[in-house]
């Protein structure tokens, strides 16, 4: 819901465009007509979602902002909406031959945007600074005026915090020498290497070695007795017998881990047999209960959870295996906070609310900020996908849009010609509705702005090289 903080707003005075105007800025620039003036003030469509409830083709839907939309293909113009309106907003128009409704609220924000004085703020604003009683007030203001009873006015699940914590390792590539010792180590599988074909000078051979015989694949003849444990050691098959001799038969190359398990729970939380559970920031794991329906593998952020030998592997419990094997101290276990983002290089476009497997990111247009919700388990998905990569990544674990297999089309039956479109691209290729794709980023900005979904974007991911 979109309120108007009501000692700040002015309508009578430089608001009006024209004196002699019945309207405001916030009411010519609203797209969707859900700005009504009341006694000299502005007052929005509540975004209470009765219209929805009420709707008998199901024709009015909610956006991933709490605001509502229509869909006037399935509307038939009946009116039922109109007549359920609590603040009595909604007005049934004609267009092109073809009847539904205006007046509900899509949350875009353009209001907010127009506004001279400041008067006018998202609900997530009040929430974020602490100022719900403002919300009331307006709501008590507003029943009083109508001497109506205002009820049901929806929130996004999950309240707003000022920082996400995750407990998890964290490997410093600067410090990474890529041995792969972790990876190799690590019981649960949760560091992924690199696909190589190399010797990486991890030395497991020379620690499994009786005699001291071998160091990094390097052999001392004088030493060796032939026992084969290195050979049967070496993750990469670098080690070979040859008339009576370990011989290295790979070339040396290192290579940083790939990616790893940031203990971030979502496996568990979406595990629906039980095998997976997250305790006290620890990951347990009981093959005998696991289905391998793989859902934990296809909802993991990193890709760390997998098939392998037909089992499924990955999971980090915090074991400090990698940790002390280490040769470079480059692995430790830390604490991440995640916190609201506010950077001039974010354009608001929402993926990271499109992608978030908890529902727990509200993009504030408003006052230009990305917000988190307590039901944030801080899983970085939101990171990875991120076109700007403006929200902390700690593994460096990157997703990009796969071009030749995504799409983005526009239903000029849905379009109003709002022009939200034009002002959310941060490439200026997209006019009213029109695309020019091959300038085009599938950043999703024009998509998740648009009040009447009248865009539809397709995307495929790609792990970025």
């Amino acid at each position: 819901m979109i309120i108007t903080i009501l000692d700040k707003c002015r309508v009578e005075e430089k608001c009006q465009s024209c004196p002699f105007s019945q309207t405001s800025k916030c009411m010519e620039a609203c797209p969707t007509d859900a700005i009504f003036l009341l006694n000299n003030k502005s007052f929005s469509c509540l975004t209470c979602g009765e219209c929805a409830r009420n709707c008998p083709n199901k024709a009015i839907k909610r956006n991933k902002f709490g605001g509502y939309y229509v869909d006037r293909r399935r509307c038939n113009g009946c009116g039922v909406c109109a007549s359920v309106c609590p603040i009595n907003i909604i007005k049934i128009t004609e267009k092109d031959g073809k009847k539904f409704p205006m007046g509900i609220c899509s949350m875009c924000g353009v209001c907010v945007e127009v506004c001279p004085y400041n008067a006018r703020v998202s609900s997530y604003e009040l929430l974020n600074t602490k100022r719900e009683r403002l919300a009331e007030r307006y709501l008590k203001v507003l029943e009083s005026l109508m001497k109506v009873k205002i009820f049901n006015v929806e929130e996004k699940s999950g309240k707003i915090v000022e920082k996400v914590e995750r407990t998890s390792i964290k490997i410093y590539r600067d410090k990474c020498v890529g041995c792969l010792r972790c990876s190799y180590l690590c019981p649960r599988e949760s560091i992924n290497p690199e696909t190589i074909d190399a010797c990486t000078s991890c030395n497991l051979c020379g620690e499994s070695c009786p005699k001291d015989a071998i160091k990094d694949g390097e052999v001392a003849y004088n030493k060796c007795v032939l026992c084969l444990k290195c050979v049967e050691i070496c993750p990469n098959d670098a080690l070979k017998v040859e008339n009576f001799r370990v011989v290295k038969v790979k070339e040396n190359k290192t290579s940083q881990p790939k990616s790893y398990c940031i203990n971030c729970g979502l496996c568990a939380n979406n595990c629906p047999s039980g095998a997976l559970r997250f305790e006290d920031g620890h990951l347990f794991y009981s093959p005998d209960a696991c289905w391998k329906c793989l859902k934990c593998v296809e909802i993991c952020p990193n890709d760390v959870r997998r098939v392998k030998d037909d089992k499924v592997v990955g999971g980090c419990s915090l074991c400090k295996i990698c940790l002390n094997n280490c040769p470079e101290n480059a692995i430790e276990i830390t604490t991440v906070k995640l916190e609201k983002i506010k950077d001039e290089n974010c354009i608001l476009c929402a993926t990271c609310s499109n992608v978030c497997p908890m529902d727990a990111i509200i993009v504030d247009r408003s006052n230009g900020e990305v917000l988190f919700t307590d039901n944030c388990i801080s899983c970085e998905t939101c990171a990875i996908h991120c076109p700007r990569d403006v929200i902390p990544n700690t593994t460096g674990y990157k997703k990009v849009v796969d071009r030749e297999n995504s799409f983005i089309r526009v239903d000029m039956d849905f379009c109003i010609k709002c022009g939200l479109c034009n002002k959310a691209c941060p490439n200026n290729c997209i006019d009213y509705g029109v695309v020019d794709k091959e300038k085009c980023e599938f950043c999703g900005a024009c998509y998740n702005i648009c009040p009447t979904k009248a865009i539809y974007l397709h995307r495929k991911w790609k792990v970025k090289e």
